[in-house]
């Protein structure tokens, strides 16, 4: 069973923002913002990767080859030309030796990961899929080959690495001061994390602690100056629960432990209320680590534009009901130990203004991850996607996890969900066509091609809820692969948001049958930005970036010249239009990471 309903909406629990730890070396005094960068990538900003260089001077942002930014972290300046050395094309980077680069990409007619020697960089037979962690002086080197079926994490000096077979998927490494041992966290298929340590001489391995409530998504582990210590991330103190990692208030934020070498205790050092503490690394007499901060928001505005109101905190993605009165929306903390396994949704009820006049209430609630619900145009069905399991799964593709659309009685917070797709991945939001006898939606196909989403229509009986007829729309060629779509007032077209790659967006407009593509408008966008049509049908609301940040835009239908509609100080997306017409609901967000610093103090 799930936690109760009354409690779903609770508040976060107050958490110390800072405490002592036992040991040698323990985390004292004020704590300092040594660096923030913003974020407007939405649902991937939240696991951009963010590493501290074994001497704290630099700190490279960002997973996407097309996004990555290294950082003077003691200057505060971006440093493009030292992250990309003398690579023609660079995918990506980890840090080898004390301030020294591995790069990933293209140098000459070579390509692959690169690494730093005294003659200059050398291409090495690393898999493009690891990522090497180097000793201190360079001289050995350690990665993990996921695809590899035995002894897949390899260790040792360069040319005479020896292969070890970790509990699971390593999600961070280590290496001493001396490069005589090696530390390394891995996560295995129940969720559970372990700390191992090898002699790099001998080879022989031992754990230092299992059952970890480790993050999903990796980070960074730091040794304490007396080597007695690893300072790393956990949710708790004990194992995981994959019950409570779909509670979408659980206290199960990211704090900072150091845990001991010898016996495994732990302690929390870093801990702060509603956000992720990560990523530790030790310098001098230091500890720094990454803090990510992200707020989120349903707002309205008016539909000419203007300045938006908060609605509801922590909420995304709205969804209005048929006449006005009530917003749906999806929340869940962004916690990188379980999100978004903790989405579930909720709903609001709203006056003409926009104006909140009601508490909070769930609609749909199950295991893992959940998007607002689509009301049919008579008033009898909600279609959603979710990824609903049976049981509580410890991560995004779990076993038992589905990724499909569903529909449920709207009335009904109990009734059955009946799942109506079995081939989506990476599916999004439902809409119902105004006749109500379709649905429609973007989604990648299990059969066909990854990374690309096409976009889907299931023809429905709107008394029973039978799916009677699923197709993929012929799309014309130039469309390359749809974020988002959203029908037209009289279900005569459909406005789609294509991605072209690099932050390229194209937005288009096509008949209900896919046919007679109509582009309107070049226009970059960092995520799935979202659009919808105006009340009368003559123009599309989009979200596209305007500067660094996301703004809200109008297009007429028929092309031209877009007109933005907001300039507000956060990243506004996924607009929807109310019924009528006098109000826009989106999500507002404002991201960043941040890095942190905190002296340590012998005892």
């Amino acid at each position: 069973m799930r936690i109760p309903l009354g409690t779903l909406l609770g508040g976060l629990a107050v958490m110390l923002s800072s405490m002592n730890s036992y040991g040698e070396e323990q985390a004292v005094g004020a704590t300092v913002l040594v660096l923030q960068r913003s974020e407007n990538h939405w649902i991937d900003g939240y696991f951009s990767s963010v590493s501290i260089s074994p001497t704290a001077r630099q700190a490279p942002f960002g997973n996407d080859p097309n996004d990555l930014h290294l950082y003077d972290i003691t200057r505060d300046r971006e440093e493009p030309a030292l992250l990309k050395g003398n690579l023609t094309e660079l995918k990506g980077a980890a840090f080898c030796g004390s301030d020294s680069l591995a790069r990933l990409g293209r140098a000459g007619s070579g390509s692959g990961w690169f690494l730093p020697t005294p003659g200059g960089e050398m291409l090495a037979t690393i898999p493009d899929r690891s990522m090497p962690t180097c000793s201190p002086d360079a001289k050995e080197i350690a990665y993990f080959g996921a695809g590899a079926p035995e002894n897949p994490l390899l260790v040792g000096l360069r040319g005479k690495l020896h292969g070890y077979k970790p509990d699971g998927r390593v999600t961070a490494m280590l290496f001493s001061p001396d490069g005589s041992s090696f530390f390394y966290l891995a996560l295995n298929g129940d969720g559970e994390g372990s700390l191992s340590q090898i002699n790099v001489t001998t080879g022989e391995s031992h754990l230092i602690a299992g059952h970890l409530d480790i993050s999903l998504f990796g980070g960074q582990i730091a040794l304490a100056p007396d080597q007695k210590s690893i300072y790393l991330s956990l949710a708790s103190d004990g194992a995981p629960s994959n019950e409570m990692r779909s509670h979408p208030h659980a206290d199960r934020w990211l704090k900072i432990y150091q845990i001991d070498i010898a016996t495994g205790d732990r302690h929390p050092v870093v801990a702060t209320a509603g956000r992720d503490n990560f990523g530790p690394a030790v310098a001098g007499n230091a500890l720094y680590w990454v803090r990510s901060e992200v707020d989120d928001s349903i707002v309205t505005l008016p539909s000419t534009g203007g300045v938006s109101k908060e609605v509801i905190a922590g909420g995304q993605v709205p969804m209005w009901n048929l006449d006005g009165s009530t917003i749906a929306y999806f929340f869940g903390d962004t916690r990188l130990a379980d999100e978004p396994l903790d989405v579930d949704d909720a709903i609001v009820g709203v006056n003409s203004k926009g104006t909140r006049k009601t508490q909070p209430s769930i609609i749909v609630s199950g295991y893992h991850e959940d998007f607002p619900p689509a009301w049919s145009p008579n008033g009898e069905w909600i279609a959603f996607h979710s990824h609903r399991s049976p049981a509580p799964v410890a991560s995004y593709h779990g076993n038992g996890s589905t990724d499909d659309i569903y529909l449920r009685k709207a009335d009904d917070v109990h009734a059955p969900e009946m799942r109506l797709t079995d081939f989506g991945l990476e599916t999004g939001p439902a809409y119902w066509s105004p006749d109500g006898k379709k649905l429609l939606f973007a989604s990648w196909d299990r059969s066909g091609t990854l990374g690309i989403s096409k976009l889907w229509v299931l023809t429905m009986d709107p008394e029973t809820g039978a799916v009677l007829h699923k197709e993929m729309l012929p799309l014309p060629g130039d469309i390359h692969s749809v974020r988002w779509a959203s029908w037209s007032l009289d279900g005569k077209e459909i406005g789609v948001e294509d991605d072209r790659g690099d932050d390229k967006r194209v937005l288009w407009v096509v008949s209900a049958d896919g046919s007679h593509p109509d582009k309107l408008y070049d226009y970059a966008c960092t995520t799935y930005c979202g659009l919808d049509w105006s009340h009368d049908g003559q123009s599309i609301i989009f979200s596209g970036l305007a500067g660094n940040l996301l703004q809200l835009f109008s297009i007429p239908r028929a092309g031209g010249v877009p007109k933005q509609l907001t300039h507000d100080s956060g990243n506004l997306m996924h607009p929807r239009v109310s019924p009528d017409g006098r109000l826009i609901a989106c999500t507002r967000e404002t991201q960043s990471k941040q890095i942190w610093k905190q002296p340590l103090t012998s005892r």
